[in-house]
Parts: structure tokens; C-alpha cells; sequence
């Protein structure tokens, strides 16, 4: 929800698309993110949300394959999203009518594969902010003595150490919680009056508690290959969790994969082992996770968060053949210190200062740079039958031959080749999908595919100058709106003359306006505006559904509201097994890959939902029982047969109609035996008004 509401705040403040598609694709990786001054939100960052809506599943036997799918998914989704092109075709084989080839789409997947699932943290730390408490921690720590250096870890002939985080790591840090340096010495884990509590671990270690326990942050490590049976690390903390990513697999649990994650509930040095035995040859990295917030098919979610005082501290990661760990005399000691002096007071003060000045740690899901790996081209899609590495690289039929200087995952650099001066297509797939919206077709009618396959523009010079215009234009969306919902095109009526439906039947040159019918959303949220029950407010957590005994599957969640709240339909909870009866009679899609043009259909089961909802009973209820209630205002009902008639059809009644109306009134009244206050002869109205064809379609 956190990314839906970035993607509202986006659209209303006209955000650049290409600065939009960027932040999508690339958003963590910007030099200069969009960091919205008033809250120190980082804006970028959250588009990177929307690689993680992919499909995905618990526990596949085949973590390979499950990894492959779950890629293919992503780049199905960015490549229709972004380019209009279906380049998930190539998986298997070269594309059959486009000019993709399977070296393409591997080339891409390995911008992908080079990247990981983390919790972002959503507020962007000043670097003086976070310079300040580190420097106010060691002000405190330095008025103890240390204990001396632990002694050399005895490795095995056969062990392979893999990292010691007293030297110097390549190691990635998202969040704040995991300085670069390493951590010696003692640490601040509370404060009970002017009595500091401290711990301090001989040696060097990767200490999330190195600015405050109260920190969030992942470490993670470069991708390394399974080549031996055990991993053993070295850590101590309290709240928090390890875990080993094989082949970029995060839904970790059992009944397979329950062993690659590991609870850390001791703040004494220890050693975790893993048993790789069953991954061997597979690729995978270790993360260190000092975060509130679950993990993916995490068995506590839903149980409250992890706690925010955690901590994790990590010494050394070996992999070995034997699954004993290594001998080691790491030792660890707790210390009360009281700030009885003027200069421990105020760096205890100086420090806590520091810390309230830094933002409240919070994340949403997104992506991070892994080391940066190129993919094999895929035997028939199969990832158990590579072929020859193909370099990571844009489309080469839309870019030059050069080789690309790729950082990292290479993501950012791919931006750059997607809206490179010389590529139009990221513009016409903008520009089309603006044009379908606004009229229920496209310029090209097939949005999500701009191809071979995809039906030809009917307008390609004006695709093309609309395409233009919007780069010469620093990418603005309400600047393409206004020109297009200005134009006497836009503004034409849906009724034509004879001769122009014979010459143009299918409306393919736009002589009129289309007969457009609302989407499943705008149908509730104009109920919820005829009730009065509208809720205009921006963002937050989604509303749950209203459910019933008929609604059963794995999974359940708590039952909602009937009418949400009155929140408008984007802030509806969306789960998968468990859709919205009436957003899904009006063409709702499954929510499991990008749709650019729904289903427009007209069935039985739309009818019924509007004679029988529950939600659209509770609204006519309510638009009801307000007209009841300001009765005295409006003795005759005219009134407010005219504001029902604006607020459902966006027009006056004729007088036929109000009288209509106010002899259907009589009649019920009538025949129910009631008077005038009584609200069930205005439900029985406004039932049959949004019960009108009119109210669902826009003329």
C-alpha cells in the first residue's frame, strides 16, 4: 500500500514519466532520489515496489525454476509496462515475429537476476544525522575500557572463510542499522535513568546496534557458489534472523526450506550452521536482518513486528565439509555504566539528541543491487540446461552494438539505454496508453504491444507528434491530459450522423466520442458518491473486503466492512484468493501480470450484481436515508429527484421523469402503508436509478 500511495503522490504532482519509470526500475539506485522535503520521504526508492507484485509461490520443489518463472514474470510485466513489446516470448526460443532474440531476453534477465528483494527503508537518513550518533556513540563507548582482542580463528585445513568483519568486506548494507567500518569495543543496548547498559564482543564485528538498537537495516553478501556442505557464522544479537537466499528464493520456510533461516535470540558470540548439502551447486547469499518489519512467508506475520530494540552483530561466515563449526574464543561481557560526571552526561544526552533527530525506521518492499551477474542463455527456457552467456544489454534492436558500462546490476544503466535520445517507443507506449484511457481505445488498439502482433495505429503521425512533444516537453503527464481532453476530438459527443457510421462503423478514426463503460472501481466509488459515503481521503493501509461463509480458501483474511469504510476503491485490500464479487463482475482482471486494456463486457452477472449487492443496498440505503432526514427542505421531493439525477446520470430529469419518480413514491407509499418519512420508498428509487444502464456507462 505504501507503493500505491507513492504511485497517487506521483500522478498528482506530475512527476516526469521518465523520472517515473526510472524510479520504477532503478529507484534505488538514483544519484539524486526524489526526497520530498516536508516528511524526508524518499520517493525513488518506493517504485522499485513494483518488481515485487510478481507471481510467486511457497515452497516449490525446484528453487531454479521457481526463480526462472518468477524473472520471467518481472520482465513480461516491465517490458509490456515500459515498451509495448511482448519480450517474454524469447524465453524459449528467438522471438517468432518480433526482432528479440532469445539472447535479448537473457540479456535482460540478468539485470534482474543481479538484483534482490530487501525492505527498503522508506525515510531517507541524513548522513550528518546518522555522522552525528555515531560519533555521540563512540563519545560514550570511549569512557570504558575495552577488553582485548580475541584470539585468530582456528580454521581447518578444508574450511573456506568466507568473510571476517573485523577486516575489510564487499558486503551491501541497506538501511542504516550496519556501519561500513567495523564495530569494536563496547555498545549502547539501553538506558534505565543515568544507568547506561552496555555489551561489548572482543574483535571486530558488523554491529547493527553500532548507532542504536532502535536501527533497521540488511546486510547482505555477494553471491557466492554452493561448493561445500556446511556454512557456520559467527553472531550474537537478540531479535533477529539470518538467513541464506538460495537462487534469489525469499519465501522461506519449511517444510523445504525452513533450515535457511535461523532466529538469533543470544547476545553471547555463537555459531549458526546451515546444512547446504541439498543446495550444492546452486548459487546463493547470506542476509543479516536487524528489521521490524516480516520477512517474506514469515510464520510470525500477522503477530505483531519484530521488536524495534534488535540487534545482530556478525564475526565471521566459513564455509566448510565438516558440520561441526570452527574452534573460537570470541568472548562477550555485559556493563552497567552510570553517568555519574558532567562529560558522561552530555554525551549520553548529546547522543540521544542525535537519535531523535533521525527518522523512525520504516520499510516497504523493493529492490537492492547484488553483484552484478550475466545470465546463460536457457536451453528451451530450462533452467537445468544452459548454454553460452549472453552480456547484460538493452534490446540490441533498439540500441547501438557498443558494450554497456554496467555498475552493480547494471539497472541504471538500463534506464539510460530505455530513454536514450534516439529511442521513441518509451513515448508512444506513454503517449497510447494516456490516449486509451481517455477514450477506451488506443491509437494503438493493442497497448500492451506495440509489435508485430499488436494492431497497426490508426494514427501513427499523430502517435508519433504526441510521442514528440511529450520528450520536448520534459515528460509531463498533465501537460499530455490537458492537450488531449482540450482537443474538439475529446470533446465530441458519442451520438454521430448516419453518414460517418457508414463510412466509419468501427469508430476507427474517432468521428465520434466512444460509448465507454465504467471500470468495476468507478461503479463503487460513484455509489459511494450518491450515498454521501465518500471518504476523500489520501493513502494509508487498504480496507478489508467484506467476506462470507462462501469465500473459502487457504488463507482467509479478517472480513471488512461492507462498505469499505467509504474509501475509495484503490484503497480496497487486494488479495488473490480472495477478489471483490462486484469489481470482478465489471472485468476486474486477476491481479498476477500488467493489463493495459481490460475486458469490456456485458453479462447477466453484472445486472444481478446491481439488483442484489449487499454494498449497493447499504448505498441506496443511505442516499435514502439522507433524502428522509432533509425532507422538511424539500417537501415535494423535486429537489432531490434533480440532485439523484446529476449525482447518478450527470443530467436533469426530464419533466416526464421527475413525474415518474414522484408517482413511484406515491405508489410505494401507498402500498407499504407509510408516510413520507419513511425511507423505504426513496431506497426503492435510487435502487432502480443506479439500476439504469445510463449510470454505468459514460455517453
Amino acid at each position: 500500500w505504501r507503493y500505491r500511495d507513492y504511485v497517487v503522490r506521483a500522478l498528482n504532482d506530475d512527476v516526469a514519466f521518465d523520472q517515473f519509470t526510472a524510479e520504477h526500475i532503478a529507484g534505488d539506485l538514483l544519484a539524486e532520489p526524489r526526497i520530498d522535503a516536508a516528511t524526508g520521504r524518499n520517493e525513488s526508492v518506493h517504485g522499485t515496489a513494483f518488481w515485487w507484485f510478481a507471481e510467486q509461490t511457497h515452497s516449490p520443489v525446484d528453487a531454479m525454476q521457481h526463480q526462472a518463472d518468477r524473472i520471467d514474470n518481472q520482465l513480461d510485466t516491465l517490458s509490456k509496462t515500459f515498451l509495448g513489446t511482448t519480450i517474454a516470448c524469447a524465453r524459449c526460443h528467438d522471438h517468432k515475429f518480433d526482432a528479440i532474440r532469445a539472447a535479448d531476453y537473457y540479456s535482460l534477465y540478468g539485470f534482474v537476476k543481479s538484483s534482490r528483494y530487501v525492505q527498503q527503508p522508506v525515510f531517507a537518513t541524513p548522513q550528518d544525522g546518522a555522522r552525528e550518533a555515531l560519533q555521540s556513540h563512540q563519545a560514550i563507548t570511549a569512557l570504558l575500557s575495552t577488553m582485548p582482542e580475541d584470539q585468530p580463528l582456528e580454521l581447518r585445513a578444508e574450511d573456506q572463510l568466507l568473510v571476517d568483519f573485523a577486516e575489510e568486506d564487499d558486503w551491501f548494507r541497506t538501511g542504516d542499522a550496519f556501519p561500513i567500518q567495523p564495530w569494536r569495543g563496547p555498545f549502547v543496548v539501553g538506558r534505565d535513568g543515568p544507568t547506561v547498559h552496555m555489551r561489548e564482543l572482543a574483535g571486530g564485528w558488523a554491529n547493527s546496534a553500532a548507532l542504536s538498537r532502535e536501527r533497521d537495516g540488511v546486510l547482505h553478501s555477494p553471491t557466492f557458489p554452493v561448493e561445500q556442505d556446511y556454512l557456520h557464522i559467527e553472531v550474537a544479537g537478540e531479535g533477529s534472523r539470518v538467513m541464506v537466499v538460495v537462487e534469489g528464493f525469499h519465501l522461506i520456510r519449511n517444510p523445504i526450506y525452513g533450515n535457511l533461516r535461523r532466529e538469533i535470540e543470544q547476545p553471547r558470540p555463537h555459531w549458526v550452521t546451515f546444512d547446504l548439502r541439498k543446495w550444492q551447486g546452486r548459487r546463493a547469499h547470506i542476509q543479516f536482518l536487524d528489521q521490524q518489519t516480516h520477512d517474506l512467508a514469515d510464520s510470525k506475520r500477522g503477530k505483531g513486528s519484530y521488536p524495534k530494540d534488535a540487534w545482530l552483530a556478525a564475526r565471521r561466515a566459513v564455509l566448510s565439509p565438516h558440520g561441526s563449526a570452527p574452534t573460537s574464543r570470541s568472548t562477550h561481557r555485559a556493563t552497567d555504566f552510570w553517568a555519574a560526571t558532567p562529560t558522561a552526561t552530555t554525551a549520553i544526552d548529546r547522543y540521544e539528541t542525535a537519535l531523535a533527530a533521525l527518522p523512525v525506521p520504516t520499510t516497504l518492499p523493493g529492490m537492492a543491487d547484488g553483484n552484478g551477474e550475466n545470465q546463460a542463455v536457457l536451453d528451451r527456457g530450462d533452467p537445468h540446461s544452459p548454454g553460452p552467456n549472453t552480456p547484460r544489454r538493452f534490446l540490441e534492436v533498439l540500441t547501438s552494438d557498443a558494450a554497456m558500462d554496467l555498475r552493480g546490476s547494471g539497472r541504471l544503466q538500463l534506464v539510460a539505454a530505455m530513454f536514450a535520445p534516439d529511442n521513441p517507443l518509451p513515448a508512444r507506449v506513454f503517449v497510447n496508453r494516456v490516449w486509451h484511457h481517455l477514450f477506451g481505445r488506443g491509437l494503438v488498439p493493442t497497448v500492451d504491444n506495440l509489435g508485430h502482433l499488436g494492431e497497426r495505429p490508426t494514427h501513427p503521425a499523430l502517435l508519433d507528434r504526441l510521442a514528440q512533444d511529450v520528450i520536448g516537453g520534459g515528460w509531463s503527464q498533465k501537460d499530455l491530459l490537458r492537450r488531449i481532453l482540450l482537443s474538439s476530438t475529446y470533446g465530441m459527443a458519442s451520438q454521430s450522423d448516419p453518414e460517418s457510421e457508414r463510412r466509419d462503423p468501427d469508430n476507427q478514426w474517432f468521428h465520434r466520442q466512444n460509448l465507454r463503460r465504467l471500470q468495476g472501481e468507478v461503479v463503487r466509488d460513484a455509489l459511494l458518491v450518491f450515498a454521501d459515503r465518500l471518504d476523500p481521503t489520501l493513502g494509508g493501509p487498504p480496507i478489508g473486503l467484506p467476506l462470507t461463509d462462501y469465500h473459502k480458501a487457504r488463507g482467509k483474511p479478517a472480513s471488512g466492512p461492507v462498505d469499505g469504510k467509504g474509501r475509495r476503491s484503490i484503497y480496497l485490500s487486494v488479495n488473490r484468493n480472495f477478489l471483490s464479487d462486484l469489481l470482478l463482475a465489471f472485468d476486474m482482471p486477476a491481479p498476477f501480470a500488467t493489463v493495459g486494456r481490460r475486458n469490456v463486457s456485458n453479462v447477466p452477472a453484472q445486472a444481478l450484481t446491481m439488483l442484489n449487492s449487499p454494498f449497493v443496498h447499504e448505498m441506496t440505503r443511505l442516499a435514502a436515508d439522507r433524502a428522509v432526514k432533509n425532507g422538511d427542505l424539500d417537501p415535494t421531493g423535486r429537489r432531490r429527484i434533480r440532485e439523484w439525477f446529476l449525482t447518478t446520470l450527470a443530467r436533469l430529469p426530464t419533466p416526464g421523469e421527475t413525474t415518474a419518480c414522484l408517482d413511484f413514491l406515491a405508489q410505494e407509499r401507498r402500498l407499504r402503508g407509510v408516510d413520507a418519512k419513511d425511507p423505504g420508498p426513496w431506497t426503492e428509487l435510487a435502487h432502480a436509478l443506479v439500476n439504469r444502464k445510463e449510470f454505468l456507462f459514460l455517453p
